[in-house]
């Protein structure tokens, strides 16, 4: 833990449709902050799909490499690392609750950086593998869709004073199941996601604010 230094313990989530940029945002985040001293941790569960600098998806491991993720993620708010760092998309309430919840538990203050979503173009030219981007994910077109339209949708639930949402024609809570390997959806009323604040990242202001980025999170971790 930073205690010597004049710094709140955070956790980052970041949460974005796939080719966003989110990552890049993080390494950023990570080089400014290391040299400013703040301990810093990235957490991802996609991380544990790359294999030989390329990212090859096993719909069979999405279960574990979720629960080793958090894992691992937890085991950095008890080492107390000033910064962590939360970087999968995040587009949904109950996929950020188990990480938000174990941040309240161990006292840290959560920020989020929403990047709102670019074209469909967009998205589809920066999943595609090139000598560049080897570890691309290549998320197809419809994937992507679905991906923006939830997004959108669930956008609404991270403002605040945002309340449990009742209607299942708009929102839903969902839960892994292993044995089928689909989401389940339940009959629960949604919970908005759980934040302090938030940082908004619009698709025209992105190259300017990843020069700024670090030097905002870093203000908003002034105790």
């Amino acid at each position: 833990m930073d205690t010597a230094l004049p710094f709140r313990r955070t956790v980052l989530v970041n949460r974005a449709v796939p080719g966003s940029g989110k990552s890049s945002f993080a390494k950023s985040i990570l080089a400014t902050m290391e040299r400013e001293g703040v301990s810093v941790r990235i957490h991802s569960t996609d991380d544990y799909f790359m294999v030989g600098g390329r990212y090859v998806f096993d719909i069979r491991k999405l279960g574990e490499y979720h629960r080793r993720n958090l894992a691992a993620f937890q085991a950095s708010l008890v080492e107390g690392i000033g910064l962590v760092i939360l970087d999968n998309t995040d587009e949904h309430p109950w996929e950020t609750r188990p990480y938000t919840d174990a941040a309240r538990a161990a006292g840290y203050h959560i920020l989020f950086l929403n990047f709102l979503p670019r074209s469909l173009k967009e998205h589809l030219a920066a999943q595609r593998v090139t000598p560049e981007r080897p570890g691309a994910h290549q998320v197809p077109e419809g994937a992507l869709r679905e991906h923006i339209a939830d997004f959108l949708a669930y956008d609404e639930l991270l403002k605040p004073g945002a309340v449990p949402v009742p209607d299942p024609a708009r929102h839903a809570d969902y839960r892994w199941d292993e044995k089928s390997q689909r989401l389940i959806r339940l009959r629960t009323p949604v919970i908005p996601f759980d934040f302090d604040e938030v940082i908004v990242v619009k698709p025209e202001d992105y190259h300017a604010l990843k020069d700024r980025i670090s030097g905002m999170v870093l203000a908003r971790m002034r105790r």
